[in-house]
């Protein structure tokens, strides 16, 4: 009898149990498109107490892309956006184009998991991009420069596990070490202990998140991610 009432009340309460669990998922943190075991893109979102967001997007120096497969990426740059925005769940980036004053890169970002997430660029046909979690010193790479990286092999879904000290101080060394580069190694060793200073490096202006006027708006431009993603920046493999 006690057994069956233990039974009844462990059902009835496995709803909140799950609805708490959504209630924690948040945004707030690093995302990275990852292609087998290359990450292409690392986005940081961060909300600040007053509900307005910040964010950056590294990506590779270089790069060709049709916004289906990806290759020829070396380098890599961190930038910061012009705009941003959230609302019904979903925070927009948008990034200046190459040239100033021309197209603009719109990025929407939603969750779809404690640690998944989804990236629509818009303007880019297809399903959106997947996104993981992932901590804030993930490198991109490593990227073979021979190989063309399908998005259609993109990873859905990683174990994310949070660092002890709650600041996502460096991990030993692992296996992801052994697919770093070099320097990648090096980098990631030399920096154990560091506290990382996004904020130091976000300076965009945002729009508050419960304000009912901010609008989130359709691109009227092509989007970068085309035949001439990152038109104007020196191809990779140039002296």
């Amino acid at each position: 009898m006690h057994l069956r009432i233990l039974a009844l009340l462990a059902a009835l309460l496995l709803p909140f149990q799950v609805a708490a669990q959504d209630a924690d998922a948040t945004l707030d943190g690093h995302w990275a498109l990852q292609i087998d075991d290359a990450t292409i893109f690392v986005f940081m979102l961060d909300e600040g107490e007053d509900g307005t967001w910040q964010g950056s997007w590294t990506r590779p120096d270089t790069i060709s892309s049709n916004g289906a497969v990806f290759r020829q990426m070396d380098g890599v740059q961190t930038v910061t956006p012009m705009e941003t925005v959230k609302r019904r769940g979903v925070v927009q980036l948008t990034f200046e184009g190459p040239q100033s004053g021309g197209r603009r890169d719109v990025l929407r970002f939603s969750q779809t998991g404690e640690n998944t997430a989804q990236l629509e660029y818009m303007g880019i046909p297809g399903q959106p991009y997947p996104l993981i979690r992932v901590h804030p010193d993930t490198p991109l790479g490593p990227f073979d420069p021979v190989r063309v990286y399908d998005r259609d092999n993109a990873v859905a879904e990683a174990e994310f596990v949070p660092r002890e000290d709650g600041g996502d101080a460096l991990e030993t060394f692992d296996e992801t070490d052994k697919m770093a580069t070099p320097d990648a190694q090096a980098d990631r060793i030399a920096a154990e202990g560091i506290a990382l200073d996004e904020a130091a490096t976000v300076d965009a202006e945002v729009d508050d998140e419960v304000s009912e006027e901010a609008e989130i708006e359709e691109p009227d431009e092509e989007p970068r991610i085309g035949a001439d993603f990152l038109d104007g920046l020196e191809p990779a493999g140039a002296d």
